[in-house]
């Protein structure tokens, strides 16, 4: 899985990012701080498989590719006095 920032491209480390596996789920969460730099950006995670990145032996193994994104983030900074 790889999550990153629409707009800037960079992905987000691993600080931010928790992850839970069982036999049959893989589950993924991204926890950001709202900045000014998010505004106007998406959110994206791509999960992904391809059969170079399994160690089998297996021949029938499909590549897999899906993309989540989020809706548009409209984030507002206001100075409080």
């Amino acid at each position: 899985m790889r999550w990153y920032n629409s707009v800037t491209r960079h992905n987000f480390t691993d600080d931010v990012i928790s992850l839970t596996t069982n036999d049959t789920t893989v589950t993924s969460q991204l926890t950001v701080v709202a900045s000014v730099g998010l505004n106007g950006s998406q959110i994206v995670c791509v999960t992904y498989f391809t059969t170079t990145s399994l160690p089998t032996t297996a021949t029938n193994i499909p590549s897999y590719t899906d993309k989540w994104m989020s809706p548009t983030l409209n984030v507002q900074c206001k100075l409080q006095h």
